[in-house]
């Protein structure tokens, strides 16, 4: 009889390899993202851990209800069609250079941001500082990140989408501005996106071969590891796969209790409590964003963490049909985005580009509905140009130029 990691392990290539097949070997498909990593994760557990500490049945069922609906979903919004958003839609020059130039308008806010941060600093480390102001407000009130740094990501992304000599080195300023974020938030999450929506479009570009995604791959590895090295926070490779690649699933295993929300659905639709906190003048507290750290087992070792995959909210809140649930509304939500992208949207594209991310992470949190208003704004700033472009608003300026 299979032991629990073997028989996650197997699923997860399984489901893989008929996502591969059903996607026509699109890399990029929301069940292929999923499954590969899932199938990474339950790897790396098998070999840091080495059999010690078993996963729950509980843990098993709600991993393989999770990954089996999510893919079947995905597999059923690529089968139905439905007419494309915006479909031959493409942005119009004005659009692109509207969103340029607010791009590089904005810069100094950011520079103003970081520059204060820096000031009031009281810790030695500067890029600790940084990347706390990143996630949340320091006690001067300032955080470093703002609704432009969206802009400047579907700025570099609608480039890159036509990309071509004339426009390269509007292109690589784009692309500077956005490592300079990166930078600055010292954000992996952050350069995961960057990185990944840029391989995605090109992908549909033909333009990145697999041969590049091994290297890109690769690049991106040894750079989360320098940023977490920069914070200070990093001893060795064994001690960085167990904390970012396997620690979730140990948490989940180990401390999440099905319905134990203390408020109905305050974790899954945080953004509500959020919004009424700002109603009531802070008399409703919406849950922290940082959970709460356990400090879980993995193989000899014990390491702190505070992520318990995708299933989180979904579980707290409601018990396992949760999960189905929502795997049910994600899957075909990304398998919609990722179907119309194919059928010559641009804006589901770079929309499904930008939040293909949520599906890479699903081993690690839940990107989506946790910060619900950030992919409010990526859906409403991605959209905002194609609109321009289709109704032709703002002609007189581009006949000007």
């Amino acid at each position: 009889m299979l032991n629990t990691m073997t028989s996650l392990i197997l699923m997860s290539c399984i489901l893989l390899v008929a996502s591969l097949l059903f996607s026509r070997r699109k890399w990029y498909a929301p069940a292929v993202l999923s499954m590969l990593v899932w199938f990474v994760v339950f790897v790396a557990y098998s070999l840091i851990d080495k059999g010690m500490h078993p996963f729950k049945e509980s843990t098993v069922l709600i991993l393989s209800t999770w990954m089996i609906v999510f893919c079947v979903s995905t597999w059923i919004a690529q089968s139905i069609y439905v007419k494309p958003l915006l479909k031959d839609v493409r942005t119009s020059v004005v659009a692109r250079d509207i969103y340029y130039y607010f791009s590089l308008l904005s810069i100094p806010f950011l520079i103003f941001d970081v520059v204060m941060v820096i000031r009031h600093a009281s810790m030695s480390n500067v890029f600790t500082v940084l990347r706390d102001a990143n996630v949340s407000e320091n006690s001067q009130g300032i955080r470093t990140t703002g609704f432009f740094v969206i802009f400047w990501l579907v700025s570099f992304l609608m480039e890159l989408q036509v990309a071509n000599r004339k426009n390269m080195g509007r292109l690589l300023l784009l692309l500077l501005l956005n490592l300079l974020y990166v930078v600055v938030s010292m954000g992996k999450i952050n350069l995961l996106i960057l990185g990944l929506s840029s391989l995605i479009v090109l992908s549909k570009k033909g333009v990145v071969k697999f041969r590049h995604l091994i290297c890109v791959g690769l690049i991106m590895c040894v750079a989360f590891v320098g940023i977490q090295s920069m914070r200070g926070a990093y001893s060795s490779m064994e001690k960085f796969a167990a904390l970012y690649l396997t620690s979730s699933v140990a948490n989940l295993n180990t401390h999440l209790e099905p319905k134990s929300a203390e408020r109905p659905c305050e974790n899954t639709f945080r953004i509500y409590y959020a919004i009424k906190s700002k109603l009531d003048g802070g008399k409703t507290i919406p849950v922290d964003t940082n959970l709460k750290f356990y400090q879980i087992p993995i193989g000899k070792h014990t390491y702190w963490s505070n992520t318990y995959t995708v299933l989180y909210p979904f579980y707290v809140d409601f018990g396992t049909v949760g999960v189905v649930i929502f795997a049910i509304f994600l899957g075909l939500f990304y398998g919609y985005l990722f179907k119309t992208s194919e059928d010559n949207s641009s804006y589901a594209l770079i929309l499904y580009s930008i939040l293909s991310s949520s599906i890479v992470l699903h081993f690690f949190a839940d990107t989506f509905f946790m910060i619900l208003s950030q992919t409010i704004q990526y859906i409403i700033v991605a959209l905002i140009p194609f609109v321009i472009s289709k109704y032709n608003l703002f002609a007189s300026y581009s006949k000007k130029s």
